[in-house]
């Protein structure tokens, strides 16, 4: 089978590594995968070097009749089986590219759980339509999708996940880069700095915390973005400057999700699947997450679930975890059952390449 993965912003985040491991596991059952994406970033460039057929088209909403036509071309020259678009706006594109090469199946999985306005529900009850599938990778972002004029009968919830394996060995990197005493509790999240990852909702917590307890905890937060230097601002303000520390982007994560005792996410909105939820429960970590997108789902059993933006109730959480280290052994090890059960990317492969060949037929 010929798969075309349509992605606008090639970066680094959630969605650039979901289809990455997906071009990776199909490839080496013998397809052959395809990424097409308007801007440059770290996916299109490790597929140009892995040698995946990679493609640069020109995606931008102005042009989107003009993207159809040469998408359609390419699945042409190239026999196209399946497009696989990764947000409405791809999506739109590829189902407009069926007019010109209807012989290709169109699979749009959604990554966001918004709520769309009045438009884009108007767009989502034409375009859907003509989708094989229609893939949300958790189960309030299903219902979400329903909300937003998206076709029920081809809405179909396929978890994102991860390879399960042996509960990793603990570490100690935090402690021993950061020269932290072994009584010190370590928070971890991994984290983009920009608005929708809740990261003033995190420090608040944070303060929230430090007075309910005297014993000591640390957070790190393990990441990049374009309010990395106003959060340093607010961790000032609040005089948290030795309960946070800021490593910045790091390639070490699993190094570092081993050395934490817990993980916790505060995110506002815009969030689906966490990979980095998902990375943390295959380390055993206990969570303290907010109810957006698949958190309940991720949760479940192995943590707490509070609502976004309720920094008392993200407080009352962390003060749990730090207080009762059984507790944490006990959530964390059922963190890593259940992403091993429940998230098993295997699972989900195949899953999604049966959407492939029969759209939503078998449901």
């Amino acid at each position: 089978m010929n798969i075309l993965y349509l992605i606008s912003f090639a970066g680094k985040a959630g969605t650039e590594k979901y289809v990455w491991d997906l071009m990776e596991t199909f490839s080496r059952r013998g397809d052959v995968c395809h990424l097409v994406y308007c801007e440059e970033g770290e996916l299109s460039r490790k597929t140009a070097a892995a040698g995946y057929p990679t493609v640069r088209m020109d995606l931008r909403p102005r042009h989107i009749l003009s993207a159809a036509r040469t998408l359609a071309r390419y699945c042409r020259e190239h026999d196209i089986h399946v497009i696989h678009a990764q947000y409405p706006r791809e999506n739109v594109i590829a189902v407009l590219s069926r007019r010109f090469r209807p012989e290709t199946r169109v699979v749009f999985t959604s990554h966001l759980t918004i709520r769309q306005g009045r438009i884009w529900r108007y767009v989502n009850r034409k375009i859907t339509p003509q989708d094989a599938c229609v893939v949300s990778v958790c189960t309030r972002g299903a219902e979400l999708l329903r909300e937003n004029g998206v076709a029920p009968d081809r809405i179909r919830v396929i978890f994102n996940g991860i390879v399960p394996g042996p509960l990793p060995p603990r570490k100690n990197v935090i402690r021993e880069e950061y020269g932290l005493g072994e009584e010190t509790f370590v928070f971890i999240t991994l984290a983009r700095y920009a608005p929708e990852k809740g990261l003033d909702a995190l420090l608040a917590s944070l303060a929230a915390l430090r007075e309910k307890t005297d014993l000591p905890f640390v957070c790190l937060i393990a990441g990049d973005g374009e309010e990395f230097d106003r959060i340093a601002g607010e961790i000032r303000r609040l005089d948290l400057e030795d309960r946070v520390i800021q490593a910045g982007y790091r390639t070490d994560a699993m190094d570092l999700l081993c050395s934490a005792d817990a993980y916790v996410s505060t995110a506002l909105r815009n969030e689906a699947m966490s990979f980095a939820i998902l990375e943390a429960m295959s380390c055993g970590l206990p969570l303290a997450v907010t109810d957006v997108g698949a958190g309940r789902d991720l949760a479940e059993g192995c943590g707490f679930v509070t609502p976004p933006g309720d920094t008392e109730a993200m407080a009352e959480a962390l003060c749990a975890l730090r207080a009762d280290s059984t507790l944490c052994r006990e959530l964390g090890r059922a963190a890593w059952e259940r992403a091993s059960r429940v998230f098993d990317f295997r699972k989900s492969a195949e899953e999604l390449r049966a959407v492939y060949e029969n759209g939503t037929d078998l449901l």
